[in-house]
Formats: structure tokens, sequence, C-alpha cells
């Protein structure tokens, strides 16, 4: 008895039945060019704006670039400073802290930006280190990347707004570089 109903539970288990789901075509279906992945590793954010020791670390970063003369290590500097505000900016606006979010992007690309222009004033005073230049051109086409996933995943148009400003920043950063070259 007990084998007649494990084979026919068996075979109701795996019995081949198919399913068939069709969608009824009302919905829109929205066409998104796919965004182009690109290979830059971003670094560990650390502590978050929202920590009550974060203007430490401000403060950290304003020193060691006021002690940076070097314009190549100076250069280096601004892009991981930018790279940390994309990241620490992304987390907190998945937390929702859009505000918050928003200022940390925009220094972020501040920040690249104003590495873009110190590398601008060594181009005019003598060569640059070889591969710079595409350096910075991966991270801003990176910054591009995660800003446009984060635009693409938000669903209030007052905040994609705020998204599209900081992106715009962006554009300029990547115009900037390619002008370079």
């Amino acid at each position: 008895m007990k084998r007649i109903i494990l084979t026919l539970l068996l075979l109701f288990v795996f019995s081949s039945s198919q399913v068939s789901a069709e969608g009824k075509g009302e919905e829109a279906l929205l066409s998104i060019t796919p965004i182009p992945i690109v290979e830059w590793t971003l670094p560990y954010a650390g502590i978050l704006p929202d920590h009550p020791l974060y203007p430490i670390k401000q403060m950290r970063d304003k020193i060691l670039l006021f002690v940076t003369r070097d314009p190549y290590k100076k250069v280096n500097i601004e892009l991981i400073l930018a790279d940390k505000h994309l990241v620490m900016g992304s987390l907190l606006w998945e937390r929702g802290s859009i505000d918050l979010a928003e200022k940390t992007l925009a220094q972020g690309e501040k920040y690249l930006l104003m590495g873009i222009s110190i590398l601008e004033a060594m181009e005019k005073d003598k060569d640059l280190p070889p591969g710079l230049i595409d350096k910075l051109k991966l991270a801003a086409k990176k910054h591009q990347e995660v800003l446009t996933r984060l635009m693409l995943a938000e669903k209030e148009v007052n905040n994609r707004q705020k998204l599209n400003e900081v992106l715009a920043t962006t554009n300029q950063a990547i115009q900037k570089i390619t002008g370079l070259k």
C-alpha cells in the first residue's frame, strides 16, 4: 500500500504538465538602451555622511588635498575621493536619504572635475604620465554608468531631475577629458 501511494505521489509530482503565460499586451514596453558596463573598481566608501564622525573624515580629506603638492598625486587623490563619494551617494540613495545622497554625488563629481582641471594644467606645463587620461576617462564613464543606473531605477520625477543634474556634471567631465588627448 505504501508503494502504491509513493508511486502515485511521485507520478503526480514529476508529471510533465505545460503551463503557458501570455501578457495582455496592454502594458507599454519601455525600450531602454542597455548601459555599457565599465570595468572600473570602486573603492570602499568608509564612513557615510550621515555618521557623526563624518566631519573628521572631511577634514582629513581637505588636509590631504592641501598638503599634497605633486599634481600627479593630487589627481589620484581627487579621483579616489570622487569614486568614494560616488559609492557613498549611491548607498545613501538606496537607503532613501535622497537629499544627502544628491549632495554627496554632486561633491564627488566636483572632485572629478577638479582632478581634470589639474590634469589640464599639467598638460600645459609638461608631458602627462602615461595612462592618466585613460584612467580618468574610465572613472568618468563608471560614474556615468552608476548614475544612469540610479536614474533608471528611480520612480519619482523630482529625484530623477536631481540625478540628471549630477549626471550633467559627469558629462561635462567626460567632454573635458576627451578634449585633452
